[in-house]
């Protein structure tokens, strides 16, 4: 995999711009909810504020992936950067005179731009890697993306723990974001999907998702994923009612815990490559659930927060094999001119189900309390990991060389 980042240029400029935009959101998140800690009073902030983040990617993905369709995707993400350091810095300016009310509008405007810079880098891969490689390439992107993220995690509780001001440390996002857009800029060659007939925006919006829902594999895959994402994203808001709440610890422990769990993230992203030819995709992308369901309810015992990272440790292996398949999978599946659409649907689903997801942990988190939602949301999750052995079919084993699934169908 290290010859693949010195031999491709471009793709080692795609793998370093894109781990410096995951530090810098991540430095960013945990900065702002802190902030909010601090700032407000209400454990349901907590709540407004993962509505905040998700809510702009169940209204504006699908639309957002249409419109970058026929864009040059290294411009879309380098202006989704430049606006992204342009908003933080007027926020920094301002913040003297704000409430903390004002983060959920920054977070809104940071996820719109999120919309744009991730389908264009997933699309923009398979343009500068070579099939056989792509496993490898996303594997590698996984595990940059869970290096750095435990680099901003820790840096970020780190810093707070040591008084710095979680405002102060959002400069840090705004030079990571900087130096990402000169890598960007220097990715060969440049990668526009052209037209060849105008359509209309809705028009292409509706041939994206039919385009999903006309494929059996794809589509089944896609509402076990929906459904899967409903209650699974809920976790964070449940960890910080859990940190806060019961065992009475700061927010900024969450941070730790999200380390263990990409450390076993970076464990499985190494894993798939040298299994995904080998085993069918299924049993890559179903054993998350029940890892999650058995993290989660593991916190109905737990007394002390240390303990709660083993079980997210192992829980973020599983997770690592799904991240890697599942995006290597479509990779491989789809036709070319449909990659921009797919993976604004894939990330809508995995980002906006969210919303209902939150809304729902918040209302039982309100009316059953903490640890009685702990273990409806775990039974939950295994029981939609039973659902979706006997009714996802099965996706077949990796070739070197795989036709798309208009081809092959």
């Amino acid at each position: 995999m290290n010859l693949l980042l010195k031999e491709n240029i471009a793709f080692r400029n795609l793998f370093i711009g894109r781990i410096l935009c995951i530090f810098a959101d991540s430095v960013l998140f945990f900065s702002l909810l802190k902030w909010l800690e601090v700032q407000s009073t209400s454990s349901n902030n907590f709540t407004l504020f993962y509505i905040a983040f998700y809510l702009p990617v169940f209204l504006f993905a699908l639309p957002i992936g249409a419109w970058i369709h026929n864009k040059t995707l290294q411009k879309v993400m380098m202006y989704s950067n430049f606006v992204q350091v342009f908003v933080i810095i007027l926020f920094l300016l301002f913040i003297p005179y704000m409430s903390y009310q004002w983060a959920y509008l920054l977070l809104i405007v940071i996820s719109i731009l999120g919309l744009f810079f991730v389908p264009a880098n997933q699309s923009l891969l398979p343009h500068i890697v070579e099939n056989d490689d792509r496993p490898k390439a996303n594997s590698l992107l996984q595990l940059g993306y869970t290096a750095v993220k435990i680099l901003g995690q820790i840096f970020t509780a780190s810093m707070i723990k040591a008084s710095f001001s979680p405002v102060s440390l959002l400069t840090v996002s705004v030079g990571l974001l900087i130096v990402s857009i000169f890598f960007i800029k220097n990715i060969k060659p440049m990668v526009r999907m052209e037209q060849i007939i105008k359509q209309n925006q809705w028009k292409l919006i509706i041939e994206g998702v039919s385009y999903v829902v006309k494929q059996p594999q794809l589509k089944a895959l896609f509402l076990f994923l929906a459904l899967a994402m409903l209650f699974a994203t809920s976790v964070d808001l449940i960890l910080i009612s859990f940190l806060s709440d019961i065992l009475h610890v700061g927010v900024e422990n969450l941070s730790f815990i999200g380390t263990a769990s990409v450390c076993g993230i970076a464990i499985g992203a190494t894993i798939v490559p040298k299994f995904y030819k080998e085993v069918e995709r299924k049993w890559l992308m179903i054993p998350p659930l029940f890892a999650l369901s058995i993290s989660i309810g593991s916190l109905f015992f737990i007394t002390n927060w240390v303990l709660i990272l083993p079980f997210f440790f192992f829980q973020g292996i599983a997770l690592g094999c799904f991240n890697v398949t599942f995006v290597t999978y479509l990779q491989d599946v789809i036709s070319s001119d449909n990659y921009t659409r797919t993976f604004s649907l894939y990330n809508m689903m995995l980002s906006s189900m969210a919303l209902p997801g939150i809304m729902m942990a918040g209302l039982f988190i309100n009316n059953i309390g903490v640890l009685k939602t702990i273990l409806v949301i775990s039974f939950i999750i295994f029981v939609i990991g039973i659902v979706g052995i006997y009714f996802t079919p099965k996706l077949g084993h990796g070739q070197i060389k795989e036709k798309n699934l208009n081809e092959a169908m």
